[in-house]
Formats: structure tokens, sequence, C-alpha cells
């Protein structure tokens, strides 16, 4: 029988699924998240007896999630745990942390007490195990231990793995970066998120290497590979959720700006982009069928790099525009330079922190207008840390680097002119604007396809749209599965 209080949900043969007490419900990170879901998906392993999954907040401001278990009589794995709720779950209601206790705490009444469930460490999680053999991997220990703010990390133990997320990536770039004196791109995480990958990156990595736009996300899998544009912010790290659902059987690539590091100018051209990402492509595929794709800007990029690919004899399989606006609804003056900086200041929380995703960062274009450059970067710099937007290891420098990219952009789409494509091209688009804007957007794509344009609905709005799972269920036919 239920209770009032009880949280349940229909499911499609009619019968009704519990799923937890409205009383066990937290917000993170902007999320209202059900905790009997995590634990519901935590008990489906064979060797998981019992499972509660509580918010903790040990640090104040950084509220997590942590999950504890009861095992069967063989204790589980806790990379085999997190893989098998990845697969069923939102990134955001993923744990960042495992614990395995013999038995959980209960109150008189027999009930768990949650309140005495113990904080976690992570000498009880799955660690790599391995201490750090040289000066660079014992200054990055202790760099991640300070900015994951858990006591114990193995040179081995991965960065997703131990909680971390884009803004705990940024912040743990720019503390490497001011204590080593060494960048290294927010990307390099994908394919390098040990301690061990990363001492190897800063005494042995080539320019070439740091330097290249493509980034892998997912390296294994039988399938095809998928390439994804970054959209106007210039990183991948926004692609991170999407590969992550679309599994381990499809490789997945992103394509990041040029210029990201400040060590290479920004590229101002969809034509020049879209030259330079098909060469790092033919580094890893050199021949078709190619299965491309970009959200936003980046879907703009994806077309023009299939016209490219096209022109010269190659098949394209999929081209994904994911709620990408054509460049001829752009029929407004090109903005200056403070109405840029107004958008990319309003940008920034949604780039980098789940947490702050609905909060959009307020500056003043008049104000802006008075500035020069660096004034203008000093000032939002100075309202994103007031906001606790940013974290406060991100300075001027990395700003600008930012802003360039973000400008280069912009400026690309606003002199782009597109050519009818003469293949198939496959828009998603979300429910959550205009219906005028949404015809447009429909009409302008598919007036440049002229091989037919396959059109998919998507519920969310532009955001939440590259990290949802319908996204992934809608692209699964198309990439072979």
């Amino acid at each position: 029988m239920y209770r009032t209080g009880d949280l349940g949900r229909l499911r499609p043969d009619g019968s009704l699924e519990f799923v937890g007490r409205k009383d066990f419900q937290v917000k993170l990170r902007g999320y209202r998240i059900e905790l009997g879901e995590i634990e519901a998906a935590l008990a489906q392993h064979s060797q998981v007896k019992e499972a509660v999954v509580i918010a903790r907040e040990d640090t104040p401001g950084d509220k997590r999630l942590v999950a504890y278990v009861v095992p069967t009589e063989s204790q589980p794995v806790i990379s085999q745990l997190r893989s098998l709720i990845q697969t069923q779950l939102p990134d955001y209601m993923i744990p960042a942390a495992f614990v395995v206790l013999e038995s959980l705490p209960l109150t008189p009444s027999g009930k768990v007490n949650r309140r005495a469930l113990p904080a976690p460490n992570v000498s009880t999680q799955e660690a790599g195990g391995i201490e750090p053999r040289t000066i660079a991997e014992l200054q990055l220990v202790q760099i991640w231990s300070e900015v994951l703010n858990i006591p114990t990390v193995g040179v081995q133990d991965n960065f997703f793995d131990l909680g971390g997320h884009s803004l705990l990536a940024l912040r743990l770039m720019a503390r490497i970066e001011q204590q080593l004196g060494t960048h290294l791109p927010l990307a390099t995480l994908f394919a390098k998120p040990t301690i061990k990958d990363q001492a190897s990156l800063l005494s042995g990595a080539t320019n070439t290497q740091l330097l290249s736009p493509l980034v892998l996300i997912q390296p294994a899998g039988s399938l095809p590979p998928f390439f994804c544009i970054h959209p106007r912010g210039g990183n991948v790290l926004c692609y991170a959720a999407l590969a992550r659902r679309l599994g381990v059987e499809q490789p997945f690539y992103g394509l990041q700006a040029v210029g990201l590091n400040g060590e290479q100018e920004p590229l101002t051209r969809i034509e020049d982009m879209a030259t330079t990402y098909i060469k790092a492509i033919q580094t890893v595929q050199s021949q078709g069928p190619y299965q491309l794709g970009g959200w936003s800007f980046g879907g703009i990029v994806a077309f023009e790099i299939a016209q490219q690919l096209r022109s010269s004899g190659h098949e394209i399989t999929l081209l994904a525009l994911i709620d990408s606006i054509n460049p001829t609804i752009l029929n407004k003056p090109k903005p200056d330079r403070a109405m840029l900086l107004t958008a990319f200041a309003g940008s920034l929380s949604r780039r980098f922190d789940e947490k702050q995703f609905n909060k959009k960062l307020a500056v003043s274009v008049d104000k802006l207008r008075q500035l020069e450059l660096d004034e203008q970067l000093n000032y939002i710099l100075k309202e994103a840390n007031k906001a606790q937007i940013l974290p406060p290891e991100i300075g001027l420098e990395q700003i600008r680097d930012l802003f360039a990219v973000a400008q280069a952009n912009i400026e690309a789409k606003y002199s782009y002119v597109p050519q009818p494509y003469s293949g198939q091209s496959t828009l998603f688009y979300t429910d959550r604007k205009s219906a005028q804007l949404t015809q447009k957007q429909i009409q302008n794509w598919s007036s440049l396809t002229t091989g037919g344009i396959k059109i998919h609905k998507i519920t969310g709005d532009h955001f939440s749209i590259i990290r949802s799972e319908a996204l992934a269920q809608e692209l699964r036919p198309y990439l072979g599965f």
C-alpha cells in the first residue's frame, strides 16, 4: 500500500512504480532530484543489497550527492556501480562519491538514520591506489585534492569519477597554470583524466598535441566515429553528457575552437574553421562516410564541413543540427562589442556552472560602452566573481582568451553566407521557443538542404537539449544503433 508523500510514476503497461518519498527530494545545481530514483537504479546491481542516497554539504557551498551501499556477499566495484547508473540517469543525478557499509544506521523505529551516515572518505572509494612517484605527480595530487576537496587522490583516479565537473575543471586548469606555469587546455581532461596523464602532459607534451582542435571525448567503440563541433564559446565540455548517453560503443570526438589557449589567433570565417577541422578529422578518419553534428553555432560549422567534404567526393551519412539557427535568420545589424560582451557575460554561468545554470549574469551595456576592452573584461570578471559564477583562480588573461574566441565566432556567423547543400540534414529543435522562431528555423534549414531534411522536436530549452536523454535517443538510429 502507498502512503501520503509516496512518489510514483505510471509505467507504459499501466502499472504504478514507486520511486521514493516526497520528503527525500533535493535541489542540486538547479535541478530537483528524487533520491529514490537513484537508489532504485543502484539496487538493480546484483551485488547491492541496500542503497541510500543523500545530499551532503560537508564543505559550505559544495553540496553533492553521496551514495551508500550495503553489499551482498561479494562487494561491488564502485566503477561498475557508476557505469550502471550512468546509462539510466542524467549526469546531474550521478553521485559524486560512493561509500560501502556493512549495514545502514537505523533509528529506534527501524528506519534508516540518514543523519548518521558517515562523510565519504576517498580511502573508502575505489582509488587508483598508486601514490605519486614524481615531483610533478606530487604537485598535481596537492592541487587536485584542494580543488576537489578530498583528502586522498591516487595518480590513476579519474577526475570525473571523483566528482569533477566543468566548473571544477576550469578551476583545476587555472590552478595548474598558476602554480606550475603550464597552460593545459580544458579539453585535455577528456583524453587525459588522471594525474598520471597530466604529469605526462606537463613533462613531455608537444605544442602540436596541445593545440590540435580534435578532442577525443569517448575513445572506445565499434561504430563509426561521431564528430561534433564546438558552440560559440569554443570548448567542447558541453558534449560530455551526450557522449556518455550514447554509450561506450560510440566513438565521439569534439572539435574545439582555435585560440582557446591564447597561443593562436581565433579563426573568423566559417569556411576557414571547416577547412581546419576537416584536416583534424581526417587524421582519425581519412575517408567517408562521415557523421557530423553541432549544437547551436557548432551546427553552422558542421554544415560547412559537410559542404566541403561532399564537394571533395566524400559521403555524409549524418549532419545533425542541434538547435542551430540558420545564419540567414540573422537579418539585423551585427552587434557592437558592448553588446557582444553583454551576451558573453550572460553565458558564463551556463558555460561552466550547472549549479548556476538558470542564473544569468547581468551587466550594464551603457557602462561597457564607456570602457576600453581590458576595463570591460575586468568589470565582467568582477561581477562574475561577486555572483560566484567563476572561481577566484580565473583572471583577466583567461577571460580575454575566452572572449576573443566568442567574438570571432559571432563575427564569423554574421559574415557567413551558406550555400545550398545537396545532401540530407537532420534538425533537432527545442519546444521552448516562440512558434515564429521555430517556423523560421525549420523553413530556413529546409530551404538550404536540397537533399531533404528530417526534423525532431526535443522537450527542453536551448541549453538543456545537449544534455538530454531524449536527444541521445533520437540520435541513436542515425548512428547505427
